[in-house]
């Protein structure tokens, strides 16, 4: 195994695990490997700084994450919906008519 295997395979091993800190999911979130983001994405624990920066990422599988984490803010989302990736675009339409619905 490599050393970057060895590296993205901690890393998403961190960003699952119950006892990270605030500060190691802030430094996971600018992570070079797009699962790593994705799955700090998803985390109701995730800081709000986080998530809002996450929101400028350029990964759809990053995107799709933070739309579907209930704490990501609702501007966060509405900026996705309009977004150039089409299903990226859609999740956030639709996370949106749930949250007004």
């Amino acid at each position: 195994m490599n050393v970057t295997t060895h590296d993205v395979r901690y890393a998403l091993y961190r960003a699952g695990a119950q006892d990270v800190t605030s500060s190691e999911l802030l430094s996971l979130a600018v992570h070079r490997e797009p699962s790593v983001r994705a799955a700090i994405a998803s985390r109701t624990d995730c800081p709000a700084g986080a998530l809002i920066s996450l929101g400028h990422d350029h990964r759809p599988e990053v995107l799709l994450a933070l739309i579907s984490n209930p704490r990501t803010p609702s501007s966060v989302v509405r900026n996705l919906a309009d977004h150039h990736v089409q299903r990226v675009a859609d999740a956030a339409e639709q996370r949106l008519r749930s949250i007004y619905a």
